[in-house]
């Protein structure tokens, strides 16, 4: 998943250049960064790396949310802040955790907005549902059907595959034969865009809507022709649409070509921490969660940042998108 969690990695480095040149990092202040390859054993094994050394003050990530679960244990008994841009998986802000937060929605909320424009805006009434049984995809899958269901919609199909697989034949061949009118996706933009494809030149024209699709996602690349008209929601907004936003965007730009899926979350992560240790004015972990909890109303590339008790950002915000000539467009 490299193709997103490298410029993440380059969004969060940005964010420290800038301090620095402003004046606002008055310690020095660098990024170790660390490759979780998206698995929760090896992130157990950094997490236990960074909470050790002391000289860590804080940590944006997980990209995950298997990972991000497996850590934020780790994170919490060291009183080590953890700010994740895009872990979903709505359980994070449930385990009593005093040090999680994250920018982004959760996956209740993208799932339940997913559901509601299937059912209201696409009039759609048969779906059917695939997960990669990860902490991101299942939750998502079981919310969007669990929706559906409450709201009078008929779910024909729940199919399970495995995160990395990459032929999805007989997948393909049970969804064909469902007589769906939709599929839901709660997979990453890595699998979705090989079942994409595979449902196409199967001839299967159900409606396709997967998850964390925005401008920024690698998705209809990935994908290439089969991706037309695909939806897709995100949890998050189009950074394109605020002037702070906007700023992020020329200055990655500028800096890495394209800007990611969830990149300005990763730099408004980067951003919360890096004011928490103004504020704090000593690198200290205590101090810095403390200034981090206490936040509000921080102005970021993703719009004000505010937290709720359990970590969760205060109104967060669910987009919807549809690939169109080959590129992401909001349209909703």
């Amino acid at each position: 998943e490299a193709v997103v969690g490298v410029p993440m990695r380059q969004a969060v480095a940005l964010a420290i250049e800038e301090a620095i040149a402003q004046g606002r990092a008055a310690f020095g202040v660098e990024l170790l960064a660390l490759d979780d390859e998206a698995s929760p054993e090896r992130a157990r094994e950094l997490a236990r790396r960074v909470a050790d050394d002391a000289r860590v003050v804080g940590v944006v990530g997980h990209k995950n949310s298997g990972p991000s679960s497996a850590a934020g244990g780790i994170y919490a008994s060291a009183g080590l802040v953890q700010i994740s841009q895009s872990s979903t998986n709505s359980d994070l802000a449930e385990q009593g955790w005093q040090t999680f937060f994250r920018v982004c929605a959760d996956n209740d909320a993208q799932a339940r907005a997913a559901a509601q424009f299937a059912l209201e805006v696409l009039k759609v009434r048969r779906v059917a549902a695939v997960h990669d049984q990860t902490a991101y995809g299942r939750p998502l899958a079981e919310t969007f059907v669990t929706a559906i269901s409450q709201a009078g919609g008929e779910v024909v199909a729940v199919e399970a595959v495995e995160l990395g697989q990459r032929e999805f034949d007989q997948t393909v061949k049970r969804l064909g034969g469902a007589g769906c009118d939709l599929i839901y996706f709660g997979l990453t933009e890595i699998e979705a865009s090989f079942l994409t494809r595979e449902l196409r030149v199967a001839g299967v024209q159900a409606l396709l809507l997967g998850a964390d699709g925005s401008r920024q996602s690698p998705y209809p690349r990935l994908t290439g022709p089969a991706a037309e008209g695909v939806y897709g929601t995100y949890a998050g907004v189009d950074p394109g649409e605020s002037a702070q936003g906007k700023a992020f965007l020329h200055s990655y730009e500028e800096r890495f070509g394209e800007c990611p899926i969830f990149g300005a979350e990763a730099y408004d992560a980067a951003q919360v921490l890096l004011e928490a240790l103004h504020r704090a004015g000593k690198p200290d972990r205590s101090a810095v969660l403390a200034q981090v909890r206490e936040m509000e109303g921080l102005a970021g590339a993703t719009g004000t940042i505010s937290f709720e008790p359990n970590g969760n950002r205060r109104d967060a915000n669910v987009t919807v998108w549809q690939v169109v000539d080959g590129k992401m467009r909001l349209i909703s």
